[in-house]
Parts: structure tokens; C-alpha cells; sequence
């Protein structure tokens, strides 16, 4: 879209360059945050002017959110209404709680604050672009041919907010001060989303004196002079110190900076996107990193991928910091089954294969839909008298209709039921035996077997001679997962184990030439 623009004062050419430079009013909407603050009315008499100046068919809306906190909150709406009235911009006021969402939530009355403006921005983003759907669709022909020619009619509704350099230096500071990764250097970048910062190439001075040159009013938040807050300690005693006795130019040289880190991220962020797919299984609310994978990987892309990571399994970035991604890297160095906590309560784990990342309070999917063995071990239980068999209708077969959960090739599957034929030793056992179906010489087997999962004791005969060793050392040198252990489903006969499902056969009760009955232990899918 290029704009022919008249003459004007440097500020604002600057601002009007970075809008276009970042493509921000792509869009038939524009919602503007208006406080009724210095920053928010040079925000909104800016774009108005870009508007105005370039004749474009763009819809102004300003929203205003009460808080209802300060006294002087009902004297700034009014503010704001009569500033809106004056310029004939349409307007919205939304008012909330904001003392009682912070403590629904668990948040800080700023916090709280700013996450409900930006959800009342958003949903009113969002009928604004239905409101657009529906004209497309019930304007006649001609209408709907002008419209499809319009170059922002159908694209997303912007939102305008008046983040300045200042605020981008308070950022970075804030960010450098609790510990960050790239993105805490990158600051704030002027688009994301819908939303758009027009002022991120300006100084809150610059502001200042757009403000007197155009003898526009505004309100005080008197809250921002409160240096109790850490953020007002960064804007009204560190920041001016810096300016004062390092460099009058820290500011804007912050943000250049910040302009530079949002270059390299955009690559980082490609490089990332490529190691995660090859690195990082997702299943369910579990992320497995493959050790093998992130051994091979530059140490600072395997930190990218894992603030990644753990960015998605908390479902937020805000309260991840650089030691959480170093306590996770430090799992490749340590022994199987370490863990170590996480913020948003998850917990990092490394197996032998995968350091799993997930919510401690969630059902692992190694255990979703797993009965609880340690609570309640007789459910798991299942004793079959094998003498049945014999006594059966249906030429010696009995079905067992019943739900099991079972490892099976590095996951949990869900077993339906059992199926148990004894038959003459006159079939191939090649044609039976399989990954679900297992021939045993019924007469070397005890009259009653268990299926059930693992109990202390239990071994596996591992050769024709009798030798035996415990079944948890055939889990360690197969290197199962921990966690995976317990969803073993086993078919024993006291703690002898026959088959451990998913992992092992025994070798004992093996069906030869000498076998006269052969008992199929089949487990349906």
C-alpha cells in the first residue's frame, strides 16, 4: 500500500514511516487503546491524522477499560468520552473488577488488569470481523464485487496500543533483571497478531512534546509515580540515571537493539522450528525430547527448543526463565529418573530414551486411563483356572471380555479383552505365536495363571536351562522407561512371569514335539 503523505514534522513522519514500513493498517478496523493518558491520545490523534491524510476506508473505534480502582477512574472515562465526542471517534467503554478478577486468578491487580483489556480488545476484534463476514455475504452482487476490491476489506481487525521506546527499554531491563533468552532482548515487537505499536519508534519525550505542539489534553495516572512498583522504580530512577550519567541515548539505543535481536530471532525461530520437528514427540499433554536429538544440537538452539518446549507445556512464556531451561539441559548429564521441578507446576524427567516434560498434577500418558496399582492391586487381577478350558462349550476356547491398559512399543494401548484356546499339538506354532498371541505347553503350566501387572519378586526364565533373572532387570537392559513399567501387562503363574506383553516371552513352558496340549493366550485389540 504506498501513501502519498503532505509535509510534516519529523516525530510524526517517523511514526507514519514505521507504520507503513511494518504494514500495520492492513485491515478495515482499527480498535485503539485509549487510557486517556499521553501516550494513548498522541496514539490515537496520529492515526487519525493517517487516516485522514490518506483517504483510506478505514473504521476508528476507541475502547476505554474502567478498572474501577483509582478514585480518579470514573473522571478518566469522562475523559475519554469527551476527547472522542470532540473528535467524533467512535467509542466503547468497558468497565470490570479488576481487584476481584486479580483474585479469582491469582494474578496482580496490574497483571489482571492488562490480560482483561486484552481480552476485551480481542473479542471485539472478532465481532468486528464477523460484522464483515456477514456484509460479504448479504450485500447484492455489485456491492460484494466493490467490496472483494477493497485491499483491507476481509483482512483481520487491528488493535492499537501505545507502547512507546521507553516502555520497550523498561521491558528489556525487566527481563535482563529476572534472567531471559533471546525473546527477553527482542522486547516488544511493533506487530504480533492483531496487535500493532505504532509509537514503538518513538521516545516517551518525543511523545511529550507532540503532545504541547498540538495543545492536546490528557490525564495522570498518579499510580506511575509510585517508585514502590518495580517497573515505575526502572522508568523514574534507572532509566534517567542511565541517561544522565552513561549515555543521553540509552533509550533508543535500547530499542535498536531490540530491532537487531528481533532479526536474529526470526531466524533462531526457523532453525528451532526444524530441530523441534525432529526432536520433540507431543503426546497429549506430554512432550518427549529425544536425548539422542538434543546431544546433536548447538547448545543454544537446544536452549531455544527448550524454552519452546516448556513454553507449550505451560501454555504461557511469562515466568519461564534461562535456569529453567539450564535445569532441563543438565537431565542429559544425570541418571535415568531424575527429575526436576518446573514453573506453572511441571515437571522435567528424563528416561532413556526421552526427557519427558509435562504437568505434575496431570495423568502421565504413560497413564492415562491406567488403574492405580498401588491403591487398588486385587482389580488387576485376573485368575483363570485353566481347568476351564477343559469344561468349555466351544471346543476349549474362553473369551474374557474385559478392559486392560498395556505397554506396547513405547506407548499405551488399550487392551479389550483375552482370549484362551487349548488345542491338540497339531498346528503351527508360527501361524499363533505374534506380537498379541503367545503357545505354551499347557502341561508344564501350574492350573491357574494371573493376569495381572508387576509385582516385587517376579522374574522371567530366560533360557532353555532354567536361568532366571528378576523381570525388573529385563525392563533396565530393554531401558523401558520407569513409568512405562507399571502398565506392563504380564501373564504369570505365581511370580513367574510367562509373558510380559509388549516386552518378552519367557522360556519357559515352551511348546515341542513332545507337547501334547497347547495353550494360545491371545490378547485382543
Amino acid at each position: 500500500m504506498k501513501l502519498f503523505l503532505r509535509p510534516m514534522n519529523n516525530r510524526v513522519k517517523r511514526v507514519y514511516d514505521f507504520i507503513n514500513e511494518n504494514n500495520m493498517l492492513e485491515s478495515a478496523n482499527l480498535i485503539v487503546g485509549l487510557s486517556g493518558g499521553a501516550d494513548s491520545i498522541c496514539l490515537i490523534s496520529i492515526l487519525d491524522s493517517f487516516i485522514k491524510d490518506n483517504n483510506l476506508d478505514i473504521h476508528l473505534l476507541a475502547v476505554h477499560v474502567n478498572h474501577g480502582i483509582r478514585e480518579n477512574a470514573t473522571r478518566d472515562e469522562n475523559f475519554v468520552r469527551d476527547f472522542c465526542e470532540n473528535k467524533t471517534i467512535d467509542l466503547v467503554v468497558k468497565r470490570i473488577d479488576c481487584i476481584g478478577i486479580a483474585k479469582e486468578l491469582g494474578l496482580t491487580v496490574e497483571e489482571a488488569g492488562r490480560l482483561k483489556r486484552y481480552e476485551i480488545f480481542e473479542e471485539l476484534a472478532k465481532e468486528l470481523d464477523e460484522k464483515i463476514g456477514a456484509t460479504t455475504k448479504t450485500t447484492t452482487k455489485t456491492a460484494a464485487k466493490i467490496a472483494s476490491k477493497l485491499e483491507n476489506f476481509n483482512k483481520p481487525t487491528r488493535i492499537a496500543v501505545a507502547h512507546h521506546q521507553n516502555d520497550q527499554a523498561e521491558t528489556i531491563l525487566m527481563n535482563m533483571a529476572r534472567g531471559t533468552n533471546l525473546k527477553g532482548l527482542r522486547g516488544i515487537k511493533p506487530v504480533r497478531d492483531r496487535i500493532i505499536r505504532p509509537l514503538l519508534c518513538l521516545k516517551r519525550s518525543e511523545i511529550e512534546e507532540y503532545i504541547r505542539e498540538n495543545s492536546l489534553s490528557y490525564v495522570v495516572d498518579e499510580t506511575n509515580f509510585n517508585n514502590d512498583y518495580t517497573r515505575n522504580s526502572i522508568r523514574n530512577v534507572i532509566i534517567p540515571s542511565f541517561e544522565k550519567n552513561v549515555n543521553s541515548n540509552f533509550v533508543e539505543n535500547l530499542s535498536n537493539m531490540a530491532s537487531r535481536m528481533q532479526l536474529m530471532e526470526d531466524f533462531i525461530e526457523n532453525v528451532t522450528s526444524d530441530s523441534f520437528s525432529k526432536a520433540v514427540l507431543v503426546e497429549g499433554e506430554v512432550y518427549k525430547i529425544s536425548l539422542k536429538e538434543l546431544a546433536c544440537l548447538d547448545r543454544f538452539i537446544a536452549n531455544e527448543l527448550i524454552y519452546r518446549v516448556l513454553s507449550l507445556a505451560a501454555a504461557a512464556k511469562k515466568d519461564i526463565y534461562e535456569i529453567n531451561v539450564k535445569d532441563v539441559y543438565k537431565l542429559v548429564s544425570l541418571e535415568t529418573g531424575k527429575e526436576v521441578s518446573l514453573p506453572y507446576g511441571l515437571v522435567a524427567r528424563k528416561g532413556y530414551e526421552y526427557i519427558f516434560v509435562e504437568k505434575r498434577h496431570a495423568i502421565n500418558i504413560e497413564e492415562s486411563q491406567n488403574i492405580n496399582i498401588e491403591d487398588n492391586p486385587e482389580k488387576l487381577k485376573l485368575e483363570i483356572d485353566l481347568e476351564a478350558l477343559k469344561k468349555t462349550d466351544m471346543e476349549n476356547e474362553l473369551l474374557i471380555e474385559r478392559d486392560f491398559d498395556a505397554f506396547y512399543k513405547g506407548k499405551i494401548i488399550k487392551i479389550r479383552g483375552l482370549k484362551l484356546r487349548l488345542v491338540d499339538n497339531k498346528i503351527s506354532i508360527k501361524d499363533y505365536n505374534s506380537d498379541y498371541a503367545k503357545c505354551f505347553d499347557y502341561d508344564k503350566i501350574k492350573s491357574t495363571i494371573v493376569i495381572r501387572y508387576r509385582e516385587a519378586g517376579d522374574f522371567l526364565v530366560v533360557d532353555e536351562l532354567g536361568h532366571s533373572h528378576k523381570l525388573k532387570n529385563e525392563f533396565i537392559n530393554r531401558k523401558i522407561d520407569r513409568d512405562f513399567r507399571k502398565s506392563c501387562l504380564l501373564v504369570c503363574q505365581d511370580n513367574e512371569c510367562l509373558w510380559a506383553f509388549g516386552v518378552r516371552r519367557s522360556e519357559s513352558a515352551l511348546v515341542s514335539d513332545t507337547t501334547k496340549k497347547v495353550l494360545i493366550v491371545e490378547f485382543l485389540l
